[in-house]
């Protein structure tokens, strides 16, 4: 009998199912950018527009939600449950305060960004404090840090009337050959994400303590001090991400409402480990082009909102499956 009846797969198939799981292991955010292109073309067959075009606006609004995914990851990577809720809470606060303090005057760009920044940081500190001083959990830590900046950012709202200064709006809005300024600062930002997780001690040490905290402490790695940097990152990105949509939009305690889940969900497609220990900073990229894509499609296609959330749940799941985020793997 041939191996076919014996219900044996042929030789090929043995190979391309073994280079299929390969290359899940080994560049695990390959999948999310082939439903990249599966958005794409379905945006581009539904509502014939453009390729160039379609890509391109995504590609725009994209670099917010990177930016704040990327720092994310950070927290993410240290494992051990670690998470920040308070992101969304932060973005609008760190908006409204920088966007007051550059409008003081002329030049003020600088002194604004350097307050948002400041907010980034003060919310880190009250999360680690709540983590670390008094061991509460992450999640619940973060969200009750993440409701106190929301009243700040409430307070902040009832008589705000500054302007974001006209340089910054300007380059939050501009592009060259069709992509914006912005989004080529934010792949540098990328650059050196991945720079510092992978080249540098600290990535090393955080990936380490992501994968066991217990075994990185018995090695004599810095892990309170890894989970410090990494909370600081992840509350300055969130901040400068805040302060960006805030100019480039305007401010608004709800600005950073859709970036809650979004800002986890763009690193666990991406082809991070949810569990922490594995980060991958181009998959952030491609997580957050397949949710803007997939919004778009869904908003071509006239579906309504309650029907876009299921539609959307499904399609992360399929392709979380594709991702590999198999917390053996």
């Amino acid at each position: 009998m041939t191996a076919a009846e014996l219900g044996v797969p042929a030789p090929h198939k043995r190979r391309a199912w073994a280079t299929a799981k390969s290359l899940a292991v080994e560049l695990p955010w390959i999948w999310v950018f082939l439903a990249v292109v599966a958005m794409w073309a379905g945006i581009v067959a539904v509502s014939g527009r453009g390729l160039l075009g379609t890509m391109t606006a995504a590609i725009a609004l994209a670099p917010f939600l990177v930016i704040v995914g990327i720092g994310q990851m950070f927290v993410i990577t240290s494992g051990n449950g670690n998470i920040d809720l308070s992101v969304q809470y932060t973005m609008p606060l760190a908006g409204f305060v920088g966007i007051s303090v550059m409008s003081g005057g002329s030049g003020r760009a600088a002194l604004g960004a350097l307050a948002a920044i400041g907010v980034g940081t003060a919310v880190a500190a009250a999360n680690l404090f709540c983590i670390l001083v008094l061991a509460i959990p992450p999640i619940v830590a973060t969200l009750s840090v993440g409701l106190m900046a929301y009243s700040a950012s409430s307070l902040q709202a009832q008589s705000f009337s500054a302007l974001p200064d006209p340089g910054l709006h300007a380059f939050t809005v501009s592009s060259v050959g069709g992509v914006s300024w912005l989004a080529i600062a934010c792949v540098g930002l990328a650059l050196v994400a991945g720079g510092a997780l992978h080249r540098m001690t600290y990535g090393r040490a955080l990936q380490a303590v992501g994968q066991n905290r217990r075994a990185a402490s018995l090695a004599g790695l810095p892990v309170t001090r890894v989970i410090i940097i990494s909370y600081v990152v992840c509350g300055v990105l969130a901040a400068i991400s805040g302060l960006l949509l805030a100019t480039y939009v305007s401010p608004s305690v709800s600005i950073g409402q859709p970036y809650l889940l979004n800002s986890i969900a763009v690193v666990v497609l991406g082809g991070s480990l949810v569990s922490g220990g594995r980060s991958n900073v181009v998959g952030v990229w491609g997580g957050a082009l397949f949710l803007l894509l997939l919004t778009t499609l869904l908003n071509v296609m006239n579906i309504a909102v309650a029907t876009q959330d299921i539609v959307k749940g499904a399609l992360i799941i399929l392709v979380l499956a594709l991702v590999g985020t198999d917390q053996g793997s």
